[in-house]
């Protein structure tokens, strides 16, 4: 493990540390213990990590990013013998198949000197994923050597070329010109499919068969499973366990709030009905109600997902409620209301940004296949291989997709069912474009998230729905320190905390929420052109078979 990443480990075993020593010590002075457990162990570590930088015979040098997630470790290391440098991360994505390690020898070199980054030059670096890491913005090391020049844009630029030039006497300086690249920004989102296609002739397809029972009864069957676990049997384990506050059944309460304020988005009634789950064990076991705590932790959940799989794919979903809808490559499409949403599966190796299309502004809803399995690109970096099973066309503006679906009739029908009118699109300039790009890389770094990596637009799944889990965990600890205040400990501090915690997490993904759209909804920059073969007669893919 690299020397920077011992800070936050000592920040996760201080925290238990301090946790557990409150709780199983039950000391009256909380408030006081928990920042002296906290602060000596990272302070300690923190000086370690100082002093490794500059051990003896190998130096550290990281490169610079802004922001930089906890996960980072690009870095050039100074040995006796050269420079070996290592390449992984970028902003923060890893890349799929593992770090690019570059090495030169001190007699590889031929020159060194600094300059400024010039906006819009050549990625200093190509991952082994194929991604090319962009030149930020300040000063950056020029390295000539005998196989060409090598941009490091390093911390501390002056401090490592002063070590260089220390342990390599004579090198000269270098001027260099930077390769600037044309038309950046379409760079930034890769390379499209080909504009044109082979005119097509549309064949008989399968029978789209909308089935499933009405709407009333998706509702009454869904919402009765769905708030059993949520609100019932919370509420039922804690009123029939002696010694139980009833104060304690607000978290039940506050559960079904969240429950109403999700009642459209069914596929997210299993997270919602575990919310009151830890608060009501905390306090059966505290109250010796152990027989329903595998009830609770089995039940709620499943009863919240049971519910929600009422609204799976199929007829009489209505025009409000958002329906997820898996895709073969592990991805998911959400037809919401008024807008479809493309996220892809977070395991995958390269992934992809998520991608939002206005349903006013679909021109193109065809299903079809094709008989050979072709590469499929996006516009934030993925490369999706589709074929020989049913797939979904879809064009909204110069955005194309192809989905695959397995019930690419039925997705179409449901997607025609909602209609809508056309939005009107968003005015900004390719500089703005770029800065609300650079914008959702500052904001989705960090704690449980992954973002987005700049350089042949390369993107993998981001979002801000992190800050929606860390709330509920942190308004979780306000009972905790409820229960702990029920024993006599005073907690008045920890429940401050984490109550204004909760509030700010739950504020700022309010604030931020409404930027992210517009960031969704403009994956390809302003001016582009059309995602590929957008004429509805003509074929995207080699061999493409349309359906009636």
């Amino acid at each position: 493990m690299k020397p920077h990443h011992w800070p936050f480990v000592a920040l996760g075993v201080s925290a238990v540390a301090a946790i557990t020593a409150v709780v199983v010590v039950g000391s009256k002075s909380p408030a006081v213990n928990m920042p002296i457990l906290f602060g000596i162990p990272l302070v300690a570590t923190y000086l370690a990590h100082l002093v490794s930088k500059r051990a003896p015979n190998k130096v550290l040098f990281e490169f610079r990013v802004d922001p930089r997630p906890s996960w980072y470790n690009d870095a050039v290391e100074v040995t006796t013998n050269g420079l070996e440098i290592t390449a992984m991360s970028g902003g923060g994505r890893m890349a799929s198949t593992g770090p690019t390690r570059l090495s030169y020898g001190f007699d590889d070199l031929l020159g060194i000197s600094t300059r400024q980054a010039v906006p819009g030059e050549a990625p200093w670096i190509t991952l082994t994923d194929g991604r090319g890491l962009p030149v930020p913005a300040g000063d950056v090391v020029v390295l000539r050597t005998t196989s060409g020049e090598q941009v490091l844009p390093v911390e501390d630029p002056q401090k490592f070329v002063a070590l260089v030039r220390a342990r390599v006497s004579g090198l000269p300086e270098v001027h260099s010109t930077p390769v600037v690249q044309t038309d950046s920004h379409l760079d930034e989102v890769g390379e499209g499919p080909p504009p044109t296609g082979e005119r097509t002739t549309p064949v008989e397809g399968p029978a789209v068969s909308l089935t499933g029972p009405p709407l009333a009864v998706r509702w009454l069957a869904g919402a009765t499973l769905a708030l059993a676990g949520t609100v019932v049997l919370p509420s039922v384990a804690l009123l029939t366990t002696p010694g139980v506050p009833w104060a304690v059944l607000t978290a039940a309460g506050v559960a079904g709030v969240a429950w109403v304020l999700n009642r459209n988005v069914p596929w997210v009634w299993g997270r919602v009905a575990f919310l009151s789950v830890p608060i009501s064990v905390i306090w059966l076991i505290g109250k010796g109600g152990y027989v329903w705590i595998p009830v609770l932790l089995v039940l709620c959940p499943m009863l919240g997902y049971l519910g929600g799989r009422m609204f799976r794919l199929g007829a009489n979903l209505g025009r409000n409620v958002e329906v997820r809808v898996p895709l073969r490559d592990g991805s998911s499409l959400y037809v919401q209301r008024d807008r479809l949403v493309h996220k892809p599966n977070r395991a995958h190796a390269t992934g992809s940004y998520p991608q939002a299309v206005w349903l006013g502004d679909i021109t193109l809803l065809q299903s079809g296949t094709t008989p050979d399995v072709h590469p499929w690109p996006t516009p934030t970096g993925t490369t999706t291989f589709v074929g020989q099973n049913p797939l979904l066309r879809l064009v909204a503006r110069p955005q194309q997709w192809i989905l695959p679906a397995t019930q690419a009739g039925e997705l179409a029908e449901l997607i025609r069912s909602r209609g809508g009118t056309p939005a009107s699109p968003t005015r900004m300039s390719v500089e703005e474009w770029r800065e609300l790009r650079q914008w959702a890389v500052r904001r989705q770094v960090g704690f449980m998230q992954q973002t987005v990596g700049i350089g042949k637009g390369a993107f993998i799944p981001a979002g801000i729905g992190w800050r929606l889990f860390a709330a509920a965990f942190t308004g979780q600890f306000a009972w905790i320190f409820l229960y702990l205040g029920s024993t006599g400990v005073d907690v008045r501090v920890g429940i401050l905390i984490s109550v204004v915690l909760t509030a700010w997490l739950l504020g700022d993904w309010w604030r931020v929420r409404p930027r992210m759209r517009v960031a969704e909804h403009n994956a390809l920059p302003p001016g582009s052109r059309d995602w590929g073969e957008t004429r509805p007669d003509h074929a995207p893919l080699p061999g493409w078979q349309p359906w009636r």
